[in-house]
């Protein structure tokens, strides 16, 4: 999967013993076929032409960290792209937390590796092989790695930005009560909705109780028995009406059973056909299961007689009932008609007009609820928002120090830093203000937005001025520095690498860049191109020692390696670099650029 060559560092056998950014693998990655990229400590610098390969590096460095991917970064003719990140850490404890909550354990202690292979299905994302979801692997390599690119230059000009940058200058406990209050305004919210849409409900519930009401006393008042009441009303009915008709045809069925005045009954025919076959079955034996059987015929016969005598007699003509059943009959009729068409549907419509009014009664309930809960939310946001104002505030002068002295140290002397609050109407998701910041460039002239005020080469100084500051909080082992010179020129990118080299002294920088002052400050220094070799392009880097270190930084300062006035100046710079490493490193800078 990887090339496992070992590269000219790691045969110099450098030391590992700060937590930093140890190995990169890459593999069928853009233009990449593969590649192992051993880092030291101190500053690592990639150079090469425009278009050479050096996002690649760090387009796979922000991958392997929990970055977005996307199919069109396999390379040609792969069928999956493999990234993986090699970590010396002395674990934080931020970085033990997100570990221990996904049950993660690092297999070598003081290692931890990070890795993703990109597929046209999507993306599998591992820590110490261990599959996790995407945002792990970025929440540790947040913990991991910070980086400072051309983009987050122009982020200074939205101010937007300036209130979170404030707040994790802050410290953990305003980042605690930022989030604290994003998550109370969101209950606010949430809460508020709630009580809305129960107030518009219950305005329509009202509108409607009454209604109900009268629906549900109609059907109840109705006192249904059964979903069969109708049909056994009608069925009632038509007895009733027919009841001295039935009463006649039931007595002469009766007659012709079992007894009669003009003719013998058929009871009685049948018991001369009994008495015959029993006087039978003296001389033939077989008989009497005949008269058995003609025996419980005239028993079964004598029973349905009887039975049908009874309901004779019970019929009688009862217009008081036949009045009642006509009226419970319309009752049903005119309640099916509004509530039905079935019984069954209009015990449903009373049991759903049941729950809506007890709906109603729990709402009315709930809305006090919501709103003590309400009075509540809105009093710990108060506080909490409170809280994060002195926070801010506090911090917002220890801001403007620190980066007025670093501004200082990066040459914009007379400059002025400072962080204006405007507070909102209401508390919002981050809190009761916004903050910007402000730049007064020259003496004499007023603090002015970014936007407004700031050349590149200004916010970019400014950048990194506040990259350094939030550094010394954070603590993040590895900073990236992608081509943070841009619109930086002459003494300014002197003093611009004098501030990265007093960094690098602290952590691990990987480092690009197009100017040779800053480049002359590397530890180790790489030099990428790509290449064509059986018409297929790829990318290829050269680790650079001695003399080519000094082309490389003259052919970056005049684009010809072979010009004695550039190798000169190269080995100027490179003697300036190594003269200034060589005093403490984390001393403050004069505003000339030389140490105090």
């Amino acid at each position: 999967m990887f090339d496992e060559t070992p590269s000219p560092v790691a045969s110099q056998g450098a030391g590992y013993n700060e937590a930093m950014l140890k190995t990169l693998r890459i593999a069928n990655f853009i233009l990449i076929e593969s590649l192992t990229l051993d880092l030291a400590a101190g500053i690592c610098l990639l150079t090469g032409e425009t278009g050479a390969g050096k996002s690649i590096i760090i387009d796979a460095v922000l991958a392997v960290l929990g970055g977005r991917v996307s199919t069109d970064l396999i390379r040609a003719g792969a069928t999956r792209a493999n990234l993986e990140a090699t970590f010396a850490v002395d674990p934080s404890e931020s970085l033990s937390a997100i570990l221990e909550a996904h049950g993660i354990e690092p297999a070598v202690d003081g290692e931890l590796t990070l890795s993703r292979e990109v597929t046209p299905k999507g993306s599998r994302c591992r820590i110490e092989g261990q599959l996790v979801p995407q945002s792990a692997l970025k929440e540790v390599g947040e913990t991991l790695v910070d980086v400072l690119g051309q983009h987050e230059n122009t982020l200074l000009t939205r101010s937007r930005e300036h209130l979170r940058i404030l707040d994790e200058f802050a410290g953990s406990e305003a980042m605690a009560a930022r989030t604290e209050t994003a998550r109370l305004y969101a209950r606010l919210l949430s809460l508020r909705g709630e009580l809305s849409a129960l107030e518009r409900t219950a305005a329509e519930r009202e509108r409607q109780r009454d209604f109900w009401q009268y629906q549900l006393a109609e059907i109840e008042a109705a006192e249904l028995t059964s979903a069969t009441e109708a049909d056994d009303l009608k069925a009632e009915r038509q007895i009733l009406v027919n009841a001295e008709d039935l009463k006649c045809d039931l007595t002469a069925a009766y007659g012709r059973l079992y007894g009669g005045d003009d003719a013998p009954s058929v009871t009685d025919q049948i018991d001369e056909v009994l008495s015959t076959l029993r006087d039978g079955a003296e001389l033939d034996p077989e008989l009497g299961v005949l008269a058995e059987a003609v025996e419980g015929a005239l028993s079964t016969l004598q029973d349905t007689a009887r039975e049908i005598r009874r309901r004779a007699e019970r019929l009688e003509a009862d217009p008081e009932r036949l009045a009642e059943v006509e009226a419970r009959l319309d009752l049903l009729r005119d309640l099916l008609r509004k509530y039905g068409p079935s019984l069954e549907d209009m015990d449903a419509l009373a049991e759903r007009l049941r729950r809506d009014l007890g709906t109603a009664e729990s709402d009315s309930s709930r809305q006090e609820e919501i709103r003590a809960d309400l009075q509540k939310t809105e009093k710990q946001l108060d506080v909490t928002a409170r809280r994060l104002t002195e926070l801010r505030e506090a911090a917002a002068g220890r801001l403007e120090e620190s980066v007025g002295q670093e501004l200082k140290d990066l040459g914009m002397k007379e400059a002025r830093f400072f962080v204006a609050f405007k507070p909102h109407d209401a508390i919002g998701s981050e809190g009761a203000q916004t903050a910007e910041f402000m730049l007064a460039p020259n003496p004499g002239e007023p603090p002015r937005p970014l936007a407004k005020t700031a050349s590149g080469g200004e916010l970019a100084r400014l950048m990194l001025a506040l990259k350094t500051v939030l550094h010394r909080e954070d603590g993040t082992p590895t900073l990236i520095f992608d081509e943070v010179d841009t619109g930086i020129s002459g003494r300014a990118a002197q003093v611009v690498a004098q501030k990265i080299a007093s960094l690098g002294s602290r952590s691990q920088i990987l480092l690009i860049t197009h100017m040779p002052a800053i480049a002359a400050i590397a530890d180790r220094h790489w030099h990428i191109e790509k290449r064509i070799a059986e018409g297929r392009t790829s990318v290829a880097l050269e680790l650079l020692e001695g003399d080519a270190v000094v082309r490389e930084l003259a052919h970056i300062a005049s684009g010809d390696a072979d010009s004695a006035a550039a190798l000169s100046h190269a080995r100027e710079l490179l003697f300036k670099a190594r003269e200034f490493k060589s005093q403490d490193p984390s001393a403050p800078l004069a505003s000339g650029g030389r140490r105090r």
